[in-house]
């Protein structure tokens, strides 16, 4: 009887979870429109201001103003319909997160660098979702066990908790292993999108070039400014409040190709680091002039594709073409050195490396007779010596008229006229030197076949039997110890965030590193005291900075694996590679 009794009760209680489950109200999945709402207000974002964009889109929908903010920041590829009361997957959620905290160029490069599939899911999401999979706080688990699925009200309550665990702390990192390198990408802290957005041309030669290329603008209508770079001009357009407006507005102008860019800096924390590591002993760092391929600057890339190189990063400065401190490549010296600024050489097989000041002295011995040399692939002064390699460029412009041109070919002399009857011609075989007032007097009458040679001394004996040294500066690191010499360069330059290159060394291995920035939602830049810190993270020793700014880049297995600002790879007179 008491088994009877206990059966009939059994089944009572399954009867009513049966009615309960058959009457409960069913869940409701979570929205596009919901879930745009919830990244925009977690993250903090600026909420957008001007009217409406979506057909589908009215002004009383509870998330018109995020989802139009998404918009406006380009959270949401442009189009005419946004659908925001359809269901919201999982993946689609991280993908929306990931952009608005400024991860698209982690996913796009990763994409590139190592596919990986999701089975069911968009091409367009699935490095967000490997992206994510990396990411310190990771996001809630069912987002990446089960991520297409719905989402529910559950996940929406976890993923409001992530988002806002993100913006205290963020961190990605990852290594891809080389033939002969390693690098490793790095990503601190969630970026801020700007406010306003324009479009940039690439960078012209001439300020006439790009005059040219701003009024046919204009005849389009558009407001267009002109800027001058370093050594450059590049055409803008805007400011536009909208991404979209700036979009639309690039994709009708058929030329100059122009790319959508921040307008606007708001202070950021994100920071964005790339460094090739390599043993320089097993495959030793080369200095690759432009001139050695075609014309006396080119982008990074294409140095780097036309030397056989693994991995490049840009050298030192420059202005305009002309290298602007200590350059010796393979023994030969190319530019002489800008004052006691710190450099970095080694060895042609890469076993000795060495960190100090760049000054040098050089002369040259033209058989019995010695004179110091003034300038490098630079005209020398009134009384004068310069010498003119091919490594910088074919012929001399701007060559002085009063002077005497000595051609050097396989250490002899092979000829020797006055400048006004010359055509300043560099041979690949040797160098041209040009002596002016009491130097030509004394090279005027020098014979065919006159032994020649170039002399160089350094003041720090540590480069004396180093083949290859570049001279760049401040020295961030010098045997582990962070060093604090400006070395002449300006406060603003060193005080705030810029983009930064560095090459370095942890005793064993050479760094080529870059830091990203001029971008606060990829990357905000660094300082020098910053960029000293990063090195020093990285297990550096050794430490140069080199030339920033625009000119930043790390190029890898056939990529631009940073973002350059503007998305422009700038030309440079000289690239590092291996």
């Amino acid at each position: 009887m008491a088994a009877i009794m206990s059966s009939r009760k059994a089944v009572s209680v399954l009867f009513a979870a049966a009615f309960l489950l058959l009457s409960a109200e069913p869940v409701p999945a979570v929205t596009r429109g919901e879930a745009i709402h919830a990244i925009i207000t977690s993250l903090g974002l600026p909420e957008w201001s001007g009217a409406k964009h979506f057909t589908d889109m009215e002004p009383g929908h509870p998330s018109w103003r995020s989802v139009e903010t998404a918009s406006a920041l380009g959270i949401i590829h442009p189009s005419e319909r946004f659908y925001p009361d359809i269901e919201a997957s999982r993946a689609e959620a991280v993908m929306f997160s990931m952009q608005a905290m400024g991860l698209r160029h982690e996913a796009s490069i990763l994409n590139d660098l190592d596919p990986v599939p999701w089975p069911g899911l968009p091409a367009y999401i699935t490095p967000y979702m490997t992206l994510a999979a990396d990411l310190q706080p990771p996001p809630p688990p069912q987002f990446l066990s089960a991520p297409r699925e719905p989402m529910t009200q559950r996940d929406l309550q976890s993923m409001k908790s992530w988002l806002r665990e993100c913006t205290q702390r963020l961190r990605w990192s990852r290594e891809f292993q080389g033939p002969g390198s390693v690098l490793t990408l790095l990503r601190e802290n969630i970026g801020r999108p700007p406010s306003e957005w324009g479009l940039q041309s690439r960078e012209f030669g001439s300020e006439k070039e790009a005059a040219s290329a701003a009024e046919t603008l204009r005849r389009m209508g558009l407001s267009v400014m002109i800027h001058e770079l370093e050594w450059s001009w590049i055409v803008r357009i805007g400011p536009f409040q909208h991404y979209l407006k700036a979009w639309e507005t690039m994709v009708k102008i058929p030329a100059p190709e122009m790319t959508v860019v921040p307008f606007t800096q708001s202070p950021s924390r994100a920071m964005f680091v790339a460094a090739l590591r390599f043993d320089p002993a097993a495959t030793p760092p080369r200095i690759v002039p432009a001139a050695s391929i075609s014309g006396k600057r080119l982008p990074l890339d294409i140095i780097a594709d036309n030397s056989g190189a693994e991995g490049a990063i840009n050298g030192g400065f420059f202005s305009g073409s002309r290298i602007v401190g200590s350059l010796v490549v393979d023994s030969r010296p190319l530019s002489g050195p800008y004052g006691e600024r710190s450099a970095v050489g080694w060895s042609s097989d890469g076993s000795k490396v060495n960190f100090g000041r760049g000054k040098f002295k050089s002369a040259l011995s033209l058989g019995s007779l010695t004179v110091a040399v003034s300038s490098m692939n630079a005209p020398p002064p009134q009384g004068g010596v310069g010498i003119f390699t091919p490594d910088v460029w074919s012929y001399v412009t701007g060559a002085p008229a009063d002077g005497w041109e000595v051609t050097v070919k396989g250490g002899t002399v092979s000829g020797v006229r006055h400048s006004s009857s010359s055509n300043h011609f560099v041979t690949r075989e040797g160098f041209l030197i040009i002596a002016r007032g009491q130097a030509g007097n004394l090279m005027k009458d020098l014979k065919e076949g006159t032994p020649v040679s170039v002399r160089v001394e350094w003041t720090d004996p540590g480069f004396r039997d180093l083949d290859n040294v570049l001279q760049a500066g401040p020295m961030l690191l010098k045997n582990g110890t962070t060093s604090t010499d400006p070395e002449g360069f300006s406060s603003r330059t060193l005080s705030v965030p810029h983009p930064r290159s560095l090459l370095g060394s942890d005793g064993e291995n050479m760094w080529f590193v870059v830091i990203d920035g001029r971008d606060p939602w990829h990357s905000n830049g660094a300082t020098i005291v910053e960029t000293a810190a990063v090195a020093e993270r990285l297990g550096l020793v050794d430490a140069l900075n080199l030339d920033g700014g625009g000119s930043s880049s790390i190029w890898w297995m056939g990529k631009i694996v940073t973002s350059p600002p503007g998305g422009i790879v700038r030309p440079v007179p000289y690239a590092l590679v291996f």
